[in-house]
Order: structure tokens, then sequence, then C-alpha cells
């Protein structure tokens, strides 16, 4: 069994640390809670100075399986009508990890007295480590043996816009434009191998008033870069009292799960999510856990929650 959960890890980390078909950066189930992970046109929306964490531990009972912890911070200048965004990211497949850092600015651009479009740019780069050291295998292999371990740093920039009001939202991004190679020595000729590639978010969501306590916001995210196939991500949520939120998802053709929210006090949220994957690994695991924590910089006269729809 432990070999089989190592060649699955393995076979993993051959699609998308090398041969880019696959998704390169990490999802998130409660992308809902941090948008600026990838549209930095999310940048100080929300109107208060916010830090969030996030740390997502994938596919547990497979050794290698993708770990990922995020922090990200964003703040608003009124003023001036932008925000500013910071994202620190730290991901682990196999042998392969990648600390990124970016930094977001978003420019808003109001309408009328509800909607609102923002438009950001986000700079800064990914640290790209890999380990051959560290693999291991059974039969000798004097190939593996030579190989040196790899250190890469990729500078990239992105763009994305965000439009919303007090009930819904709709965002587009590319969070990363340039397709740096992920070879060293820049030798692989091949179009699709080793290298960086565009992916394309669009995501939305809408509220819903049930009654005077109880709201409903359906959501949607879709990933897409080329060479994989269009990722869609389907949630549902029931808001109560605006304490608490419960609801469930479905990414369609490849897993599905529930999430939790709770809002402790007015500066405080957590969020906890867990899926189960559709795919021939769900013999190999016991499912994803994800935890999510936020906290606003509520001054005292703002002691009062503020809007958490999005």
């Amino acid at each position: 069994m432990e070999n089989l959960k190592y060649l699955a890890a393995t076979f993993l980390f051959v699609l998308i640390g090398l041969k880019v078909y696959s998704q390169q950066d990490p999802m998130y189930t409660q992308y809902m809670n941090n948008p600026l992970s990838v549209n930095p046109a999310y940048a100080g929306t929300r109107n208060v100075a916010s830090l969030t964490g996030v740390f997502r531990k994938q596919w547990v009972g497979i050794e290698g399986a993708p770990t990922t912890s995020a922090v990200s911070f964003t703040m608003p200048n009124k003023k001036f009508h932008y925000g500013l965004g910071a994202s620190l990211l730290y991901d682990a497949l196999g042998p392969v990890t990648q600390t990124g850092l970016y930094l977001d600015y978003a420019y808003f651009i109001r309408f009328d007295q509800k909607g609102t479009l923002s438009l950001g740019l986000k700079g800064g780069f990914n640290y790209f480590y890999i380990d051959y050291k560290g693999l291991r295998y059974n039969d000798t292999d004097t190939d593996l043996d030579h190989l040196e371990n790899e250190a890469l740093f990729l500078p990239n920039f992105g763009v994305g816009a965000y439009y919303y009001t007090d009930k819904l939202y709709l965002g587009l991004s590319v969070p990363k434009l340039l397709k740096n190679t992920l070879d060293k020595n820049n030798s692989v000729t091949v179009e699709h191998l080793n290298r960086e590639e565009w992916h394309c978010f669009l995501m939305g969501g809408y509220v819903a008033n049930l009654t005077e306590h109880i709201d409903l916001k359906p959501s949607f995210i879709a990933r897409y870069a080329a060479g994989s196939p269009l990722s869609l991500e389907l949630t549902a949520t029931v808001m109560l009292y605006d304490k608490v939120w419960i609801g469930g998802m479905y990414r369609v053709g490849d897993s599905f799960g529930g999430l939790v929210r709770w809002q402790v006090n007015p500066k405080i949220h957590i969020g906890y999510s867990y899926d189960l994957t559709r795919s021939v690994l769900r013999s190999f695991n016991t499912g994803t856990h994800e935890i999510f924590i936020g906290f606003d910089f509520l001054s005292k006269e703002r002691s009062e929650a503020v809007s958490r729809f999005f």
C-alpha cells in the first residue's frame, strides 16, 4: 500500500511539476473567503484592512500530496479610491516546493451608488526548489543518482478585474502572464514542457435574502490552464443570522464536500472545509482538509462587523 501511495504522489509530481499539463498553482475550496489569492482587483474592496490565513492539506494519506499555507493582507485607501494587498505562499508537492511573494494594487471606479469596478495589478515572484536527492526508489537508477537539486527564481505579474455591489460580484483574472521556463538550462524545446502556463480564473457570486435572518449565497469559480481541462467549482452557502455559514461544494468531475464558517466576533471569522475526491486517487486518501482564519482591523468607531458577503 505504501508503495502505491508513493507511486501516486510521484506520478502527480511528474505531471504538475515537470510536464505542466495540470494546474500548477494551488486551488482552494474556500476561494470565496480570499479571492485575492487569484485576483489582484479584490484588494481593498471590503473597505477594511484585513489579514487572512489558509492552511490546506490535500489527499490525506498519500505521501507527498500537496500541502499549502498562505497568508494575505489587504487594505483600502478610500480617499484616493484604491486598494493594496500582499500575499505570501508556501506550497509543497512531493520533492517540489514553491514559495511565492506578491504585491497587489487595485483602482476603484464607481459607476453609481451601488456598483464598483476594480481593476488590479499583481507583481512578485515564486521560488521553486526541486529536491531530487529526497526522492526514494526501490531500484537503483544511475540517472537519478546524478541529478542535482534545482532552485529557480521566477518573477511574474498578472492582471484582474472585479465588479461588485452589496448583493453580487463577478471577477476575471490572469494572475501570471509570464510563461517562465522551469528548466534551469532552458534546454527544452517542446512548447508545453517545463514552463509556467497562463491560468485564467472566472468567479462570481450572489446573495439572496430568504428571510430576515437567513441568506443564501451561491457562487462559482472556473479555472483554465493551457493543456488542462476546464475546472468548474460550484458552491452554495446558507448564512444564518450573519454568524454561521453552512454550505456544500461540487468540483465538476473531481470532488465534493462541505464547509462551515463562524463569525466569532466583529473582528474574527474562521472557516473549515472538507472534500473527497472522485478520481482514481479516492482509494488511497481520506480527503482534503482546509482551515481559514480572518481578522479585520476595525476601529472603535467601527466596532460593528462589516459586510462579509464578499
